[in-house]
């Protein structure tokens, strides 16, 4: 019987057996990064603007941006991205529950108050996530990570008219340039973001 045992253990862990078994562990490492992190540039939409403050003569790429939404701020104002025209703008889509969110929004504040100098807004729009965070655990998330940059309180429909429909997770962040241009869409967040985000931050400023 330990002859059998034997022969049946060195069949089990044959060098086969063991490389398909590293695949799958590796494929399964890589399917639990995107499903909990996800930090991916998606594809860029060059007709993706912010909205501005006067209406559109014929030019096509500035008419189909977004709706110039009013904002609710956290803090009791009232925003338009519009306003942002003429800096290099960021936009996070986020909520209080969400744990990339929590990851990314020190790499935010850092952004924030390194390259605000610089003319670059970071703007954090909470999405309308129906009650499960109230206004009071948003400013507690605010105190809590000291954020100096402004949040606001997105819609659905705000959501929608910059993300589409497809892909509802968050975060997502939107880097544009002083034209209103998007330079660049995350979507997600891994170790690999806060480089690639300062990146076309870079590229927003025209300094790469």
């Amino acid at each position: 019987m330990s002859s059998d045992g034997s022969n049946n253990s060195q069949t089990m862990f044959t060098p086969g057996r063991i490389l398909a078994t590293l695949v799958v562990l590796v494929l399964l490492v890589a399917i639990g990064k995107m499903v909990f992190f996800g930090g991916n540039e998606a594809p860029v939409d060059s007709k993706a603007r912010l909205p501005i403050t006067t209406p559109p003569s014929a030019n096509a790429s500035t008419s189909e941006a977004p709706p110039d939404f009013k904002i609710p701020t956290v803090d009791g104002r009232t925003i338009k991205l519009s306003d942002y025209r003429g800096k290099v703008l960021v936009i996070d889509f986020w909520a209080t529950w969400c744990p990339p969110c929590q990851q990314e929004t020190p790499e935010l504040v850092r952004l924030a108050r390194e390259d605000g100098p610089k003319g670059v807004e970071v703007v954090g729009l909470h999405i309308d996530d129906r009650g499960r965070s109230s206004p009071a655990q948003i400013r507690t998330f605010i105190n809590q990570y000291q954020i100096p940059y402004t949040v606001g309180m997105a819609t659905d429909d705000i959501f929608v008219a910059y993300l589409g429909r497809q892909d509802d997770s968050i975060p997502q962040t939107l880097v544009y340039d002083r034209d209103g241009k998007l330079v660049a869409h995350f979507v997600g967040y891994d170790p690999s973001n806060p480089q690639a985000i300062n990146q076309a931050v870079d590229r927003a400023l025209g300094s790469l």
